[in-house]
């Protein structure tokens, strides 16, 4: 209960006030951590299981809830972040939200409001990369809880916002109102991909300004992508993310197109 009180009357504490991460409960994979973890996890997965059976308006009705919640939370975590610390000063280089995972905030109203075309780019951006996204910093959340607690508002604010990631993605295949079966030709499958590539038009603005980024990855110089960033020159690394962004909004749909394709030829002969 000590431990407990410690973290609670430190929940809005900055990093450079806390203690190292090894010395502070509920860090990455700390036996704190994955009791909270696998808490979220249970409630995730209750939560997205229940919406699976819920009709369309009252998951938008949800939907927009999660979403305001989320842009508020981002909003204050940045000024937290920016305040509370020793310097106070914004990190340009680092605290914009143009991350993959940011873009759940710019599609999210286009995949509650949006319709056809419009609807389908920003629930697929949800179902693919957002998916993806959320998912690895749901399970592994390094950025954060490499210096923070699980029991802080930086740590619950990362479980809340990758869960809810999470809870959309699930529930809109679940219950259908997203269906990548859709796709029927080719251009189609990187259809989802324009939330993605629109927002992209920004980090690498920022990312080749004078601010000298790595927004959304796309100069292979963050974490064990690193390497292979050095390696490479930036208009390459360009290309490769661009891909490989492509790929991945393309490949929940990728099998049912293949078999449309081949419904259609096996009609046509």
């Amino acid at each position: 209960m000590q431990i407990i009180g410690f973290l609670l009357q430190n929940f809005f504490t900055h990093k450079d006030f806390l203690p190292p991460a090894d010395q502070l409960a509920g860090t990455l994979f700390t036996p704190l951590h994955l009791v909270f973890a696998a808490c979220a996890l249970a409630v995730t997965v209750f939560a997205f299981l229940k919406a699976a059976k819920w009709e369309e308006k009252k998951l938008q009705r949800v939907y927009a809830v999660l979403w305001l919640l989320v842009v508020v939370l981002e909003l204050a975590k940045i000024v937290w972040e920016t305040l509370s610390g020793k310097n106070v000063n914004f990190e340009w280089g680092g605290m914009l939200p143009l991350y993959p995972c940011s873009i759940f905030m710019y599609a999210m109203p286009f995949a509650i409001w949006g319709k056809g075309l419009v609807r389908k780019a920003a629930c697929g951006y949800v179902c693919s990369l957002g998916l993806l996204g959320g998912a690895i910093n749901f399970i592994y959340p390094a950025n954060i809880l490499g210096a923070y607690s699980c029991i802080s508002f930086a740590g619950m604010h990362t479980f809340f916002y990758h869960g809810t990631l999470v809870f959309c993605a699930i529930s809109m295949m679940l219950s259908s109102y997203y269906d990548p079966r859709w796709v029927k030709k080719a251009w189609q499958l990187l259809v989802p991909a324009i939330p993605c590539f629109v927002v992209s038009l920004v980090a690498n603005a920022v990312n080749f300004s004078p601010i000298d980024s790595d927004y959304m990855f796309f100069k292979l110089e963050s974490f064990f992508f690193a390497p292979l960033g050095q390696a490479t020159a930036d208009w390459l690394s360009v290309v490769l993310v661009y891909m490989i962004y492509a790929l991945i909004h393309a490949l929940p749909s990728l099998p049912f197109y293949f078999k449309n394709r081949k419904a259609a030829k096996t009609v046509s002969v």
